[in-house]
């Protein structure tokens, strides 16, 4: 959170590296631990996709401990909880009752108040996201809004707070983090009607998306050039022509 918003919104973080926290109350954090070391390289065993931390210091007799370096063991999320409930809905097999082949389900809030869902997106796609994992489009409600995706590969949530608007490879040292099929400043998930797009962005700016290049995310109802009557009439008057000219 910004400075602003910790001190007049109340959005200060007691965990430095959370960005975000799971449907469960637990935190989630970046793919490295420590600071700056990789979570994949560490060695470290993840249950659920987390672990717990050591307190890295001492507690003073008498004092309230509380989670930080010097509180007490606290167990966090770096990468998918695959044990939750909205990742076990794909999984499980469909005689068990998954659902693979719909929008996934919430699984956790990022710290800028967006949604993140697991896995896929509607019809069992694969999210078209953008470098922070986040892109615009129906949810498992049907709703049109900008969502992050969780991901099986690094950095498995967010990699920044979208939009990105373009950037790809900016926020970790070159890495694109953009999904293939996205490649412009916002990214909407192919077949996303787009007045249902700018219905929902017209809360804020009914303008923001012409301000921006976008995928080729537009059904074929969307890239149909409406027939006007003048049109037809135009049409009607050549096709005449020709069949009196032959």
């Amino acid at each position: 959170s910004s400075g602003i918003n910790a001190e007049y919104g109340g959005g200060e973080k007691n965990i430095g590296p959370s960005t975000g926290v799971a449907i469960n109350g637990i935190g989630i954090q970046g793919p490295n631990d420590a600071g700056d070391v990789s979570i994949d390289e560490s060695g470290i065993q993840l249950t659920c996709g987390g672990h717990v931390t050591p307190p890295l210091g001492n507690i003073h007799p008498g004092s309230k401990p509380g989670p930080g370096p010097a509180g007490p063991p606290l167990y966090h999320f770096h990468k998918s909880p695959e044990c939750l409930d909205p990742f076990l809905n794909a999984s499980i097999g469909v005689k068990h009752g998954a659902q693979p082949y719909k929008h996934a389900q919430l699984m956790g809030w990022a710290m800028d108040g967006f949604k993140i869902f697991a896995y896929q997106d509607v019809g069992g796609a694969t999210p078209i996201v953008d470098e922070c994992g986040g892109h615009f489009g129906a949810t498992d409600t049907g709703e049109i809004e900008y969502h992050y995706h969780s991901r099986a590969i690094v950095p498995y949530h967010l990699a920044c707070q979208g939009p990105s608007l373009g950037n790809c490879a900016a926020t970790q040292r070159g890495t694109n983090y953009c999904h293939p099929g996205c490649g412009a400043q916002v990214c909407v998930q192919p077949g996303t009607k787009e007045a249902d797009l700018r219905a929902y962005l017209a809360q804020w700016d009914p303008t923001w998306l012409d301000k921006f290049t976008t995928n080729d995310y537009k059904t074929m109802e969307d890239k149909m050039v409406p027939i006007s009557e003048n049109m037809i009439g135009d049409m009607v008057e050549r096709l005449i022509d020709t069949i009196f000219k032959n």
